[in-house]
């Protein structure tokens, strides 16, 4: 595994905020939204939600688009780095788990 994808890993999977980053990331394969509509979207507070934006956009995997307020937010372009987020959150680790029948 490259570095790019076992920073990663580490970023979405290995943390304690990887599943709200994934969450993210999930609604802004949708379209870009800015820190409000992306607030609503996931039912998080404004505040958690910028905070994850930052750490996302620091390390290249949200870019923006204009500024201010209205400052869109849409996943990165970059290749590798693009390729690994549509991977983890199209892929099957992130669906929802089915519960299992209990035998009666």
């Amino acid at each position: 595994m490259d570095s790019t994808k076992r920073f990663l890993f580490w970023l979405l999977d290995g943390t304690r905020g990887g599943p709200t980053r994934v969450r993210i990331l999930s609604i802004l394969d949708k379209r870009p939204l800015n820190l409000h509509q992306l607030a609503l979207a996931a039912k998080l507070d404004y505040s958690t939600i910028e905070h994850h934006i930052r750490l996302l956009q620091k390390h290249s995997i949200v870019e923006s688009i204009g500024s201010g307020y209205g400052c869109l937010y849409a996943l990165s372009d970059l290749p590798p780095v693009h390729d690994y987020v549509i991977e983890r959150i199209r892929g099957e680790d992130y669906e929802k788990p089915k519960k299992e029948k209990r035998a009666k």
